[in-house]
């Protein structure tokens, strides 16, 4: 799990590591089901990413528990405009406006299960529960068909990367009340991009775009501008042996 290197010794950070470890005794505790998604999960099957936030995903029944559970605790939270249960590390720092430490709890979608979650150690907690890569897969086309463009990219790279298994993503897809990831995913099988950032599922928005780059078409250019760079370096060395 990759968080911002500002933090790896830093004070906050073994206050977030503490209230994570808190947290995760209170969910099993009180037998709340949960599984940890978005950054953190996806770090744990593809190329690591810098985050400040551990999300959770949870069930709309145990979402009234949790608050109750958490008050009891004395742990502090708030819901934002995303209707996401937010909980903050707090201190003085100047760095906790920039960059501030927090958890996340939301609701699962309706449809969507928690479809067998793979056990993982974080923060040096064993077996915590994190969502698999085909339920990681079906969140980010649930965002897209929401409007939440970005999520587009992630769910591609899944797939693409043969990250999670195509058969069942559509089956977990097919299992939402969501339909309009169904046609997320399968403008990711087709290989077509979204090219606008507010989506409307209504109209002819499932375009090819030159854009969007594949994960391939990147690592392919970065492939060339490397073997474009030793070849300008072999003919300047020529060059010099030339001269001699």
């Amino acid at each position: 799990m990759a968080f911002l290197r500002l933090f790896e010794s830093d004070s906050r950070m073994n206050k977030y590591q503490k209230l994570f470890k808190q947290l995760i005794y209170v969910l099993s505790e009180e037998n709340i089901e949960y599984v940890i998604i978005g950054t953190v999960a996806y770090s744990e099957y593809a190329p690591p990413r810098a985050t400040t936030n551990i999300n959770f995903m949870i069930s709309e029944n145990d979402c009234c528990k949790l608050e109750s559970v958490l008050k009891e605790h004395g742990i502090d939270f708030i819901w934002n405009a995303y209707q996401q249960l937010i909980i903050a590390v707090k201190d003085d720092s100047d760095e906790t406006k920039k960059y501030p430490l927090a958890f996340s709890f939301q609701i699962t979608p309706k449809g969507l299960t928690f479809n067998q979650p793979i056990s993982k150690e974080i923060f040096g907690m064993v077996d915590v529960p994190v969502a698999s890569p085909e339920a990681l897969v079906a969140l980010w086309c649930v965002a897209v068909s929401k409007g939440y463009s970005k999520s587009y990219y992630d769910a591609q790279i899944f797939i693409k990367l043969q990250l999670a298994d195509v058969d069942r993503c559509v089956a977990v897809v097919e299992s939402l009340a969501e339909s309009n990831a169904n046609k997320v995913l399968r403008s990711i099988l087709i290989g077509n991009a979204m090219t606008v950032d507010t989506i409307n599922m209504d109209e002819a928005l499932i375009m090819r775009s030159d854009l969007i780059q594949t994960h391939e078409e990147i690592e392919l250019a970065k492939a060339h501008r490397y073997n474009a760079a030793q070849e300008h370096r072999r003919k300047l060395i020529s060059a010099k042996l030339r001269k001699k």
